[in-house]
């Protein structure tokens, strides 16, 4: 088993799947220990890890791989509940209405400006709306 851990490229995969066999490894201990009552010898032990073939350790890569798997959608289903409560945190804390009146006042300063605009061009002499009526007449 581990050999074929250092022959991964994914180790994150293989030190899972080597904790799996580690585990049942001493379960098999603990097991036998108490059914035996004695220290388990060596001879059950090499039995125990002749049963891992590479049937059994591609089902302990199989079970690391749904592991990191479950992981990884539980820690995405965190922190989308962690970007939902920080914005509706902000939303209740304001930020959207301070949002919304800092739009507001810059689209009133753009109106105002645009008229202003307007006006000092028809003060000038330069009749906007007249010139745009003549363009679609001209047009059409």
């Amino acid at each position: 088993m581990f050999s074929r851990v250092k022959e991964s490229g994914d180790l994150i995969t293989a030190y899972i799947a080597y904790g799996i066999y580690k585990e049942r490894k001493r379960e098999f201990l603990i097991e036998r220990k108490s059914t035996t009552g004695a220290a388990v010898p060596q001879s059950d032990i090499d039995v125990f890890q002749s049963t891992w073939n590479d049937g059994q350790i591609d089902l302990a890569w199989d079970k690391a791989d749904q592991m990191l798997a479950t992981f990884a959608v539980s820690y995405a289903d965190e922190e989308k509940k962690e970007a939902v409560r920080a914005a509706l945190k902000d939303a209740v804390r304001g930020k959207f209405w301070k949002d919304v009146t800092v739009n507001a006042v810059a689209n009133l300063f753009f109106a105002v400006g645009t008229v202003a605009l307007y006006l000092l061009l028809k003060f000038m002499g330069f009749d906007l709306v007249e010139k745009l009526a003549k363009l679609s007449s001209m047009l059409h």
